[in-house]
């Protein structure tokens, strides 16, 4: 057990940097929507160009006016499932069960996994 102990310590530490760096990153994430929410007040009231290249940081501003482009997306199972239904009434359950049966186990990890948890209670 005491050859453990520094490399606890360790998981530790670099853990408490990731929470701190996701916090900061979470807020630099909301100041960035802030900054969009004024974009879009800007560009809904003005004819603005869609592409403006920033030289000094060599890079390219570009906007994606709405009903002009589609977001990635990801499904819940419970929207497969209420379209499955929808679409088979007679056999959604019976592909839903199917669906599962063959992609539940690709989600078993064949690697360890470590988690931190408080125990102190909040």
């Amino acid at each position: 057990m005491e050859d453990i102990k520094p490399t606890m310590s360790k998981y530790v530490a670099i853990n408490k940097k990731l929470a701190d760096l996701n916090k900061e990153i979470a807020d630099l994430r909301d100041e960035r929507r802030t900054l969009e929410v004024a974009l879009t007040n800007v560009y809904s009231h003005n004819d603005m160009p869609v592409k403006i290249e920033l030289k000094e940081s060599r890079m390219m501003f570009s906007v994606k006016k709405p009903g002009e482009w589609k977001k990635g997306w990801t499904m819940s199972k419970k929207d497969l499932e209420t379209y499955l239904d929808e679409i088979l009434p007679e056999h959604g359950q019976d592909v839903m069960v199917e669906i599962l049966r063959k992609h539940e186990p690709k989600l078993v990890s064949t690697e360890y996994s470590f988690d931190l948890t408080s125990i102190v209670k909040k």
